[in-house]
């Protein structure tokens, strides 16, 4: 069991997302999102948050992937242990 900084915690993710909580671990299950091995609370990358908003709004994340990586970095940060 990993006690981590990195990733963001499942409610992030809702939020980001704009999702339930059931769809999270959907995606986790799916492979859409990767986990960070052994973490408990369970944390998820956020590359993997950028990649899965890139295949919803490939049109958005184009133009605005640096912003949207720094946004959630400093999320990241924000709720860190």
């Amino acid at each position: 069991m990993i006690q981590s900084n990195k990733g963001l915690s499942v409610q992030n993710v809702m939020d980001c997302l704009n999702c339930t909580k059931s769809y999270v671990y959907r995606l986790i299950r799916d492979n859409e999102l990767e986990v960070i091995e052994g973490t408990v609370p369970v944390r998820i990358e956020v590359d993997s948050i950028i990649l899965k908003i890139k295949k919803l709004y490939p049109w958005i994340v184009d133009n605005l992937i640096i912003n949207l990586h720094y946004k959630l970095k400093e999320l990241e940060l924000k709720h860190s242990y």
